[in-house]
């Protein structure tokens, strides 16, 4: 990949003095500053015959409307051309500007990556090997990569402590619908950061013991594909005579959860990760900037899938009773006090196996259309944790999971006749 240039996109109109201090939340303040999140957005070639002008001049004319779109949203959501504070308090809304890169892969073309060839998809999101050029401190960065073909990646890294992937896909569906020149709704986006409702901590910032939660040991990733076929016929074999309708979230889910009991001779703990913005009552705007998630555990000892989701169910249902029914004062302390029992009898439970999911599904990443079309594909580059699925849409309605074993437990995963009744193996996925 040959780097073209790179360069600081600022918001088209300075901050207004009283903005800048973007005040973190409780959640916010709990989430690591080295923390990004990866996503790419791959978008096909332009027709040859768009008004006689070749794919090269197109893709220029493209990347100038992405820079001054991105330069307006910026105005909207100004944090993000800050800089994150070393004390764990907020954001210096200073408009020192979002790094922006072009990029340029030779000898590949993107359908190389739509047919599952291998080619190393993380040289197009910029991470932090670019902090070297970039303060570490930065909040977003993009990376706009042409391929020979004319096909594009957009490829971006944002920080975990102001965007969850709900505010950060809200984002992505205001940029580009600047960029078509629609008109996005900002009326809570700068107006109401998640701190005004869930407030930071009163003295020193909390911390949850992650030793012995996260692991850091070698492991390996598979992607797995499950079809809109096979999540139908799931639901039906999950369903029960108290969960009628279980999801395509709950019955992946079960299924990976189950498999994986099969081969273990331990008890098999899961977490999930849950958006609560619709979960609390009355419902929180999308547009609300910030961490809004909570971790839900559950456990089963019953081998099927349809005891699987009503466990996951429960999990879900404990966690809504104990965490987000009383004021909303109250209601960051309450997540980070449940997380953080949580946390510690996970990692008492030396007799179990315990494995984190979490979900992109349903978060439109497919419908980030910057003028030029939807995406052929939405996919993310994030690294490898020992014990970790990641469940994300495909583009017709089915389930990609990311699934991170060691290498001894996926040779047996791999090849579970469960798993593979109702999933496929993504053709060289293995990383």
């Amino acid at each position: 990949m040959e780097l073209i240039s790179q360069e600081f996109i600022k918001p088209v109109s300075p901050t207004p003095d009283h903005l800048k201090f973007y005040e973190y939340s409780i959640l916010d303040q709990l989430i690591g500053p080295s923390l990004y999140t990866p996503v790419l957005l791959y978008y096909p070639s332009p027709p040859d015959n768009n008004n006689n002008k070749k794919p090269e001049a197109i893709n220029t004319s493209r990347l100038k409307h992405l820079k001054k779109s991105l330069s307006q949203i910026l105005a909207h959501y100004y944090p993000l051309a800050g800089r994150l504070r070393n004390d764990n308090t907020g954001v210096d809304c200073n408009d020192e500007g979002v790094p922006f890169l072009e990029a340029f892969v030779h000898n590949h073309r993107l359908q190389d990556i739509l047919d599952g060839k291998r080619v190393v998809t993380e040289s197009l999101v910029p991470l932090t090997n670019y902090e070297s050029v970039f303060p570490s401190n930065t909040l977003l960065l993009v990376q706009v990569t042409l391929f020979e073909c004319g096909g594009m990646a957009v490829g971006i890294s944002a920080t975990h402590k102001i965007l969850d992937a709900r505010s950060l896909i809200t984002f992505l569906t205001d940029w580009a619908a600047l960029t078509r020149q629609d008109d996005p709704n900002f009326t809570l986006t700068q107006l109401v950061p998640l701190s005004k409702i869930i407030p930071p901590a009163n003295g020193l910032p909390p911390s949850i013991p992650v030793e012995g939660f996260i692991s850091t040991e070698p492991c390996v990733r598979n992607i797995f594909v499950f079809r809109p076929c096979s999540i139908a016929d799931l639901k039906i074999k999950a369903a029960s005579e108290n969960i009628l309708r279980p999801s395509r979230v709950e019955v992946v889910t079960s299924t990976i959860w189950m498999c994986l009991m099969e081969n273990s001779k331990r008890p098999c703990l899961i977490t999930h990760m849950v958006n609560l913005r619709k979960r609390v009552d009355p419902p929180m705007h999308d547009h609300h900037l910030g961490n809004f998630i909570g971790m839900v555990v559950a456990h089963n000892d019953e081998n099927h899938i349809a005891n699987m989701v009503a466990s996951l169910r429960k999990g879900i249902s404990e966690f809504e009773k104990k965490c987000l029914k009383g004021e909303r004062e109250a209601l960051g302390a309450s997540i980070v006090n449940h997380a953080t029992e949580s946390i510690n009898y996970l990692v008492s439970r030396k007799d179990a196996d315990l494995y984190k999911f979490n979900s992109w599904c349903g978060f439109p990443f497919y419908d980030v259309d910057f003028g030029w079309g939807k995406p052929v594909l939405s996919s993310t580059a994030e690294g490898k944790s020992k014990n970790s699925i990641k469940l994300i849409d495909t583009k017709d309605g089915g389930v990609e999971a990311l699934v991170c074993l060691s290498e001894e437990d996926m040779k047996v995963f791999e090849k579970n006749t469960e798993l593979l009744t109702y999933a496929t193996l993504k053709p060289n996925s293995h990383v």
